[in-house]
This record gives C-alpha cells, structure tokens and sequence, in this order.
C-alpha cells in the first residue's frame, strides 16, 4: 500500500514538473511570438538604420583615404579625418548592433553588447561635437584672427587627444547605466509577461545617476551647440564685412584719372622742372640733373599714391577658406540638427521612467524608434557633403567607383 501511495506521489510530482516546463516553454514561445510580431512593425526603423549603415561604410572611409592621404596636411584635413574616423566606428559598431536590439526588440539578452553600444555611441558624438568645436575656433582665428598665432598640426593632435580623453571621462557611466534590462511585455493574454531589453536601468537606487548622466549630456550639447553659432556667426559676420569692402574697394581699383588730374599732376612736374633748374644756375640747389630730379619727383609721387590705395585695401581671406568655412558649417547644423530629437527622446524616456512600449502606440513606438536613433543621420550625411562641396573629393570619389566597375 505505502509502495503504491510512493508512486502516486512520484507520477503527481513529475506531472507538476512536466505541467511547469510545459507553461515554461510556452511562455517562452508567447515572448518569442510577441518579439518577432514587434520586428514586423520595426521594419521601417531597420530600413533606415540599414540605409545610415551603407552610406556611412561607403562614404567615410573614401574620406579618411582621400583626406588622409591625397590632400595636404592641414589643420583642416586632419580634424575632418578625425571626424570620419568617429563616424566609421558609428557606422560599423552602433549601426549593426542598433539593428540587432530592434530585431530582438524583447529578447536582446547581450548585456556586455548592449553596455559596448551605448558607450559607442556617447563616445562617438561627445568625440564628434567636440572636434567640430575645435574646427570652429580654428576656422575662427584664420579668418578673425589672421594676424594672431595660428592652430599648427602638432596642436591639432594634442587637442584631439583630449578630445578623447574628455570623451571617454563623460561616456564611462553608460556602461554602467545600460544594459539588458527586464523589461514588461504588453499584451491582450492577462499574463505578467517579462522581456529583456537594450536600455537604462529602472532600479530606484540608480534614477539620480541616470538623471545627471542625461542631464549633463544634455547641457553639453546644449552648450557647445551655443558656442558654435556664436563662433560661425562672429565668422560669417567677417566675410560679409570682407566681400562688402572688397565690393567697395573694386570700382576705384580700375578708374581712370580724369583730365583735371593729369593737367594737374603735368603742371605741378613742370613747375618742379623749372625750379630745378632754375635752382641749378643760382647755385641754390645742386641736383645731379633736371631730368633726375623729375623722376624722383614723379617716383615720390607715385610712392605716396600707392600707400595711399594700399591704406584702403581690405585686408585679404583666402576664398578657398571661405568654402571650407561653409562645408563646415552645413556639417555643424547637420550634427544639431540630428542629435536633438535624439537626446530630447532620451530625456523624455527617463521622465516617464517606463519602458516606451508600455505607452505608445503602434505607430509612435515606430517613430521613437527612428528618432531616438535620429544621431545616425550625422555619421552617413557627413561624406556626402564633403562630395557635394568639393569638386576634388567628388571627381576622385566616382573615378574610384568608375574603376571599381
């Protein structure tokens, strides 16, 4: 009787076993289910991503070669190579990995990728906004500040040496912030389901931290975003101010003296012709010649006119800085303009301390999506404005894509 009493135990325990694995394994399935359905509805956001991707790993390496090693070395050259360097590890890191937590938008469980993401994608745009600073303030003493001591190359190296120190200073604390997180599933069962996720921790304990690392990160873009439009306005004030008096000073370079002028300058040579010699037979003067002496006459003469025109021409900038200025400026705005909806998301997430599939939408989880990756933009667009504004690059770009084909 005990014997069999022991069975009907074993069997009850393994049934439950079995039961728990069995609800276990659908569980599973369900979150697997729920996952690929959310992957369907990101297919808009992987598009992007996979576009960003292959205009930055074409684009930016043809910058480091053409930069790098077909161009002089300049200040400019070097920190536009700096640059790229920052969007190529964007796009060939941040990018496929940012595609993977969409892919797997409840079951991304690679913590250490996830840390390695984040912190990339700090590193890459502090790294980033900080060298268009540097570009700015070399942009803004060659052409403000010509007569002052200039940026050299071995400056620039150092400056963008603790542009990467200063990077990795601010980006260390995500790979403390983020990671594979736990994160609720929505869905129309009634189950308490739980998934893993790529984003900041939701603990208690660590809201303040994750608060100032946002805040902070905010206020420097913030900041540095200010410094830049002061910087390029006080530039592009410089070169209205130059073309204005270039425009000014053009008209007189070519005018002709009229007749009153060469009657006067005739009479006034003729009468320093006859006191000359009239000078020579008192004995009151004694140049070597009366010829002589007109000819220096005539030499003071045209001495004195051209430091006259010389005191009101405008001092010179280079065109070819000029376009650079520009390209620079389009590259800045660009970067502005592609990291605020970013890091506005960010900030907004944080606020509303849920995960973003918890509150919105279908639709505006897909446009969070995209937007809170709207940096990408920076690191593909880059290349293609270099190509747009400079002939050079252009014509080696596509002779290289001509013999590739």
């Amino acid at each position: 009787m005990r014997a069999h009493t022991t069975t009907n135990k074993m069997a009850s325990n393994n049934s439950t076993m079995l039961s728990n694995d069995t609800f276990l394994s659908d569980r599973v399935a369900l979150v697997q289910q729920l996952n690929d359905k959310m992957a369907r509805l990101m297919v808009p956001a992987t598009v992007y991503i996979c576009i960003m991707m292959v205009l930055g790993l074409v684009g930016n390496p043809m910058v480091c070669y053409y930069y790098g090693a077909k161009t002089k070395l300049t200040t400019n050259t070097f920190f536009i190579v700096i640059l790229a360097l920052y969007d190529v590890i964007v796009c060939a890191i941040s990018m496929p990995t940012e595609i993977a937590d969409i892919e797997l938008f409840y079951t991304f469980e690679y913590n250490v990728a996830c840390k390695i993401l984040r912190f990339v994608n700090y590193f890459a745009g502090i790294g980033s906004i900080l060298t268009l600073v540097a570009i700015a303030t070399d942009r803004f003493k060659k052409i403000c500040r010509l007569t002052k001591p200039q940026m050299g190359i071995r400056t620039a190296k150092f400056v963008s040496l603790g542009i990467i120190g200063i990077a990795i200073l601010l980006s260390w604390p995500s790979l403390v912030i983020y990671g594979s997180i736990q994160v609720p599933i929505p869905n129309t069962y009634g189950l308490d389901l739980m998934g893993a996720d790529c984003t900041s921790t939701k603990e208690v304990a660590y809201q303040k931290y994750v608060w100032v690392f946002n805040g902070v990160h905010f206020l420097l873009f913030v900041v540095l975003s200010v410094v830049l439009i002061v910087l390029y306005s006080i530039i592009g004030h410089t070169i209205f101010s130059h073309k204005k008096r270039l425009m000014m000073y053009t008209p007189s370079k070519n005018r002709t003296p009229s007749s009153t002028e060469v009657e006067t300058s005739l009479s006034d040579c003729s009468q320093k012709m006859e006191d000359n010699m009239k000078g020579t037979e008192k004995g009151v003067i004694k140049p070597k010649t009366a010829t002589q002496s007109l000819f220096t006459s005539i030499k003071r003469h045209s001495t004195v006119s051209k430091k006259s025109t010389d005191s009101h021409k405008p001092s010179g900038i280079d065109s070819e800085a000029v376009k650079i200025t520009v390209v620079m400026v389009i590259v800045t705005i660009v970067f502005i303009v592609s990291f605020l909806p970013y890091l506005s998301l960010t900030v907004w997430r944080v606020v509303k301390r849920q995960h973003e599939a918890e509150f919105l939408s279908d639709a505006g989880l897909v446009w969070f999506k995209i937007g809170s990756r709207s940096f990408l933009l920076n690191s593909s667009l880059n290349p293609w404005i270099y190509g747009i504004f400079n002939s050079n690059f252009r014509q080696f770009f596509f002779g290289w894509i001509c013999k590739k084909r």
